[in-house]
């Protein structure tokens, strides 16, 4: 199961705040396949993702994101070697091996599931229009524990 989206607006997210408003404001017609993708294959994103049209191109292929013919992924290869040389986890070389979120995120590609119009009913909206940002731990348990389709909204008032 792919939930990405779904933590996309989680507190933990380094997804500036502004963003993660848009995903929660979405509605089903803002989530467009965009065939001229940054990436050069199509992709969902919504429609406000200052990418589209933008000409930039992030070239993702080349950081090895995409799974080659045998299904590996030459970031997590890469990142593998480098803690097989480093196993305390300590000097490990990550200026080629930035995550696709972060790399996406630089280069403001707002990519989304198909139902990302839904995040508005998995949280509360705020008096000043805005959506509370759950925490991952609250998504995770709500994908452990929901039946019968429903969710576990979050607390209404968020953490300080």
């Amino acid at each position: 199961m792919q939930v990405a989206t779904r933590f996309t607006v989680a507190q933990e997210c380094g997804l500036p705040s502004k963003v993660k408003q848009e995903y929660f404001k979405a509605s089903e017609e803002d989530i467009i396949v965009n065939t001229v993708s940054p990436t050069g294959y199509p992709m969902r994103m919504l429609r406000s993702t200052p990418a589209i049209g933008s000409g930039i191109r992030p070239n993702c292929e080349a950081y090895g994101y995409l799974l080659d013919g045998s299904g590996k992924c030459a970031y997590i290869d890469a990142y593998n070697t480098q803690l097989a040389l480093h196993p305390d986890g300590k000097n490990i070389s990550v200026i080629d091996k930035t995550c696709l979120c972060t790399h996406m995120r630089n280069y403001n590609c707002w990519t989304c599931g198909a139902l990302t119009h839904r995040l508005k009913d998995t949280t509360h909206k705020l008096a000043d229009g805005s959506y509370i940002e759950p925490s991952a731990e609250h998504i995770f348990k709500d994908y452990q524990f929901s039946v019968n389709n429903t969710v576990r909204l979050p607390d209404a008032d968020p953490a300080p």
